[in-house]
């Protein structure tokens, strides 16, 4: 097997979420795979809303929007707003809309979701209320990749040309048998129903009802991502370019309705997929029919109800949500340590940020998913369904709230749905309205005599009368919290590793990459860290450890070495990455490069010689003219060795930048101190970070080949 440990249902679960991530999360629905080009368009940023496009503001999506940032202080009904009435252009100006609150075409990952939710729904509610215990964990997992069989794996490698194939080897390797041949089983079903259908010929019998009803929660969550983006009326405001690329996908723009061909094909499909013999009808077919499929003919029928299907109370997304079995009956409060709870997570996490963009290539869901494959592959034995659940639901309050997607979310929604405990954790890992909390809260767990549990600090397994907030500076991370937020940061430089074009303005260059990885981010890694450092050491010193009254067990302790040694590799990758940035943008070549790097490096340089030999050598502030002439470095704020308001005559700003290669000594010595820095482990180290070089030099090649400004090819971390 893949690994050592067990391959419970939790464990292929995850796997499945990180196949997801690696394998789909460049696709849309209606639309497809998506250039890079458009992915970058989605990039989270702020734009005014006077520069948004008319036909949005007729949107019921649009007309919330305006209803927020005209009317903020009436309860005013959207529908009654009409938006030639408005000042929008004008006023408009000073109103900076964050573009996660636009509507956009759902990441095909988001009907593995459904599915899987749809699936469980049937485990534990089929067969008339009783349960269907033969639609088994692995029959979901191996429903949610049918998207990804096939397709290669983008987070296999640093390099596309080096990544793996999701085929029947993988799944056999990374699921086990079960599930790679239950993948197999229903992908060439699909195959076979689907032709079927569309030639209008007989419908072959699906070989067990177990594969009949996955078959229909397939296809009904495929007609569900379809009908929200016809609700939302998406391409109606698209630009040019856009619309040329869907057309390329099939996609007729020029019509008022482009997306009904699909959504009929759909509806077809679906329709066709509930009347398959087996299919469950008391959790899957009924109440999907008489939502779902209700509210999609009457679209078809009559274009005039598209925006049912749409908005916070949409038939096409609200209805069929809180209709399905798990959301109606299941209490997730009672088990929050359970795999149901994860699905039920990913749900509310899919439903609440399916419009969020991060400052990279990826989505919101995918982000998440992201950090439960990496915490899977670094926990191991102490992987829990805990810890995947707070994985889907971290950044749901702070990034699906009124101000950033529209939603609305909130703890006290997170209470209700989950319980005090789990809304205790999320709220732990929800900023407050104070920028510096999250460092505070980092030098605050540094400093207590020992790690804090989620269980003893939140009464995990019970319920809690509690009130809960975005916690503030004076409270210390629990090591659920620290766990997840330190995986968060390797997710989040990963993404900045990996999709340096697609970064905008300031994030493109050394000065914001750096500073967020020292100053903003650092300032809470660091001190977590060093918690869990004097963990292991102790752990290691002290023959009575086990006796303590708050000691971890040895299978967590394995899990916080694997945690530090992962959070170390990839700052010192991001670092390695912003070295070459730093030297494109002082027009190094490969040889100084080399040498910077070097340098930076090598603890046996000092902080003078360093400052000798770098600071006042290779990097002289005359090449920086060529720089700035030719674009490659827009403004001089945007270089680390510059404060970010600086102009020609402002002297240079070191201290961040001396920090940042201190911080990287000291890594240098926590492996050492934890036995981490043997042979094997920096060798690999060091031909990763090789992969790092290759990958921003090919993106520099790949522009200048296609006639960018040097300065467009650079890139900066995610959020």
């Amino acid at each position: 097997m893949a690994r050592a440990y067990p391959l419970t249902d939790l464990v292929k679960l995850v796997r499945a979420y990180g196949v997801l991530a690696g394998t789909s999360d460049m696709e849309r629905v209606v639309a497809g795979t998506l250039s890079r080009k458009w992915i970058a368009k989605e990039v989270e940023h702020f734009v005014p809303l006077s520069s948004l496009p008319e036909p949005l503001f007729h949107t019921q999506r649009g007309r919330d929007i305006l209803a927020t940032e005209f009317f903020s202080d009436q309860d005013i009904d959207p529908e009654t707003i009409c938006p030639e009435k408005l000042d929008i252009r004008g006023a408009g100006r000073e109103h900076l809309i964050n573009t996660n609150r636009l509507p956009k075409l759902e990441p095909i990952i988001h009907q593995a979701v459904l599915a899987a939710n749809m699936l469980l729904g049937v485990r534990l509610y089929g067969a008339h209320g009783k349960g269907m215990t033969s639609m088994s964990h692995d029959m979901i997992v191996a429903t949610m990749l049918q998207d990804s069989y096939g397709k290669a794996h983008r987070y296999g490698a640093f390099s596309t040309e080096d990544n793996e194939l999701v085929d029947s080897t993988y799944l056999f390797s990374w699921f086990g048998d079960s599930v790679a041949k239950l993948v197999l089983a229903i992908n060439e079903y699909l195959v076979e129903f689907n032709q079927a259908v569309e030639s209008g010929t007989e419908i072959p019998q699906p070989p067990s009802a177990e594969i009949a009803t996955a078959i229909a929660a397939i296809q009904a969550s495929r007609l569900r991502l379809v009908a929200r983006a016809a609700g939302d009326k998406v391409i109606s405001f698209m630009d040019a370019e856009m619309r040329m690329e869907l057309g390329e996908a099939g996609v007729d723009c020029s019509c008022q309705f482009p997306e009904k061909p699909l959504l009929k094909k759909h509806y077809e499909l679906t329709a066709a997929a509930f009347k398959l013999t087996g299919v469950d009808h008391y959790a899957l077919r009924e109440p999907l029919r008489n939502t779902l499929l209700m509210a999609v003919r009457d679209a078809l029928d009559d274009p005039e109800k598209l925006e049912r299907l749409s908005g916070r109370r949409g038939k096409a997304v609200h209805e069929v949500h809180i209709n399905l079995p798990v959301m109606e009956y299941y209490v997730a409060a009672e088990a929050p340590n359970s795999i149901e709870s994860v699905h039920i997570a990913s749900l509310e996490m899919m439903r609440s940020l399916e419009k969020g963009r991060r400052k990279s290539l990826s989505t919101m869901a995918a982000h998440a998913f992201r950090i439960a494959a990496i915490a899977e592959r670094v926990l191991g034995r102490a992987l829990e369904p805990l810890v995947v659940t707070l994985a889907m639901l971290h950044d749901v309050v702070e990034d699906g709230s009124e101000r950033v997607t529209g939603y609305g979310h909130s703890l006290r929604k997170i209470q209700f749905r989950f319980g005090g405990p789990i809304a205790a954790m999320v709220s732990e890992l929800t900023d407050s309205s104070v920028d510096s909390a999250g460092a505070s809260k980092a030098k605050l767990t540094l400093q207590q005599p020992h790690l804090l549990s989620p269980q003893a600090q939140y009464n995990v397994g019970r319920f809690t009368d509690m009130t809960v907030k975005a916690t503030e500076a004076g409270v210390p991370y629990t090591l659920a919290g620290i766990v997840i937020k330190l995986l968060d940061t390797v997710v989040s430089l990963e993404e900045g590793i990996r999709d340096p074009e697609l970064m905008t303005g300031h994030w493109r260059h050394s000065g914001a990459r750096i500073y967020w990885a020292e100053r903003d981010r650092g300032a809470i890694v660091r001190p977590l860290v060093e918690r869990l450092l004097i963990e292991l050491k102790d752990s290691q010193a002290d023959p009575q450890y086990a006796t303590r009254p708050h000691h971890v067990n040895t299978v967590r302790l394995k899990a916080g070495s694997a945690i530090v040694d992962t959070v170390l590799a990839y700052e010192d990758m991001y670092v390695t990455q912003n070295l070459a940035i730093l030297a494109h943008e002082y027009g190094l070549d490969e040889n100084q490069r080399e040498l910077l790097i070097d340098l930076f490096y090598d603890s046996n340089v000092n902080r003078e010689q360093f400052s000798a030999r770098v600071l006042d050598t290779l990097l002289d502030d005359s090449q920086l003219i060529d720089s700035l002439a030719s674009g490659r470095l827009p403004r001089l704020g945007y270089t680390t060795l510059y404060a970010k308001d600086a102009t020609g005559d402002s002297p240079r700003s070191e201290d961040t930048f001396l920090e940042y290669r201190a911080s990287a000594l000291r890594r240098q010595e926590i492996r050492r101190e934890l036995g981490i820095d043997t042979p094997e482990k920096l060798t690999g180290l060091a031909l990763r970070q090789e992969q790092v070089l290759r990958v921003f030099d090919r993106s520099l090649l790949h522009a200048r080949l296609n006639d960018q400004p040097h300065g467009e090819t650079l890139a900066a971390t995610g959020s």
